[in-house]
């Protein structure tokens, strides 16, 4: 399913696979701390740390292993950030996303609209009957996404990740297939 991840699309964003190409737009928003500071990695440095994640996420793509789309918007047509799965329970019909977004770009409603169409792609495509997300107990722009789009705040996971030499405190979130379908008609 991954090796041919399929384009989504919604009113003003593509979701699509990332290439080589993006490496300039991927690095103006992934240098800047403000973005990555609520994330498991650290702000790009140079292009060469932009193009290493491509390759990275290239290979993913051709092994049909878990990864992001990237987010195009449309009207500037620039790649703007990344959505996607992070980790696929198939025994449990359970996946967990994730995402970035250039700062920009925050509190327009992009990540809102990127994060529906995936959870509309986990519950159709990939038959998931549960999605999760997590984030940073002080990360209030990404803990006020998941509830956007229907998530139900289920408690912190106290120093549940080692990230950036810290004990990182992470709010779970979650959606159940009927709860989205109900939510969307």
């Amino acid at each position: 399913m991954f090796r041919s991840l399929p384009s989504l699309e919604t009113e003003r964003l593509l979701l699509r696979k990332m290439t080589l190409a993006d490496a300039k737009d991927l690095f103006e928003y992934a240098a800047n701390p403000e973005v990555s500071k609520y994330t498991n990695w650290n702000a790009h440095q140079s292009l060469k740390d932009s193009r290493y994640f491509l390759n990275v996420v290239s290979e993913r793509y051709k092994n049909s292993q878990l990864t992001e789309w990237g987010i195009v918007h449309k009207a500037d047509r620039k790649l703007i950030g990344t959505c996607g799965f992070v980790e696929w329970d198939m025994s449990n019909n359970r996946g967990e996303i994730g995402y970035a977004l250039s700062q920009k770009y925050w509190r327009q409603g992009y990540m809102t609209e990127a994060v529906m169409v995936v959870i509309h792609f986990g519950f159709k495509k990939m038959d998931l009957n549960r999605i999760e997300a997590r984030c940073q107990v002080e990360n209030i722009a990404s803990a006020g996404v998941m509830e956007k789009v229907g998530m139900k705040f289920e408690g912190i996971l106290r120093q549940q990740m080692l990230i950036k030499g810290s004990y990182w405190d992470l709010k779970m979130y979650s959606i159940l297939r009927q709860e989205f379908f109900d939510k969307i008609g």
